[in-house]
């Protein structure tokens, strides 16, 4: 049984890992520069290091995240940066990743753009775990294991590799 590593990638976002039915979350490592958060990418290369020590396949499915119009030039960098450092952590660890839009996985899973369906959706499908996605922080958590469960069904299992 291979594991599944969802990744939101945002300064704000987390690191799912599901399989055998069950899911843990992590928070996106950040660090504070300058008096801004910023995805860490030493952070992030230490967590996914951990993850992997378990011995077993595993895929990583990172949001493929684009520019929102309507929000600022410096935000829209920003998130791109962090966009930037996920995909470049994983390409640099050799782990293997699949892109996927926001708009493709939330109309396959039938989630609406309200982060509260995302966060309500997350806690039916791992009950035992609903704690993980229970506060309005925890958008990015329920996105992450929600992301794995998108390629468990575009892909038939969590068996990988």
């Amino acid at each position: 049984m291979g594991l599944l590593i969802g990744i939101d990638p945002g300064v704000s976002g987390a690191i799912a890992v599901v399989g055998g039915g069950q899911v843990a979350c992590f928070e996106m490592p950040a660090v504070e520069i300058n008096g801004k958060r910023r995805v860490d990418p030493a952070g992030l290369r230490g967590l996914l290091a951990g993850i992997l020590t378990a011995g077993c396949e595993f895929m990583a499915v990172l949001e493929h995240v684009q520019g929102v119009q309507g929000t600022g030039a410096t935000s829209a960098f920003s998130f791109g940066r962090s966009f930037g450092i996920v995909e470049g952590v994983l390409a640099g660890m050799a782990i293997p990743h699949t892109l996927v839009r926001p708009q493709v996985w939330t109309k396959a899973l039938g989630v609406s753009r309200d982060k509260g369906s995302h966060r309500a959706a997350a806690a039916r499908l791992w009950p035992k775990h609903a704690d993980l996605f229970s506060r309005v922080k925890d958008d990015g958590r329920a996105d992450a294991a929600l992301l794995c469960h998108w390629y468990e069904r575009c892909h038939g299992a969590t068996t990988v590799g």
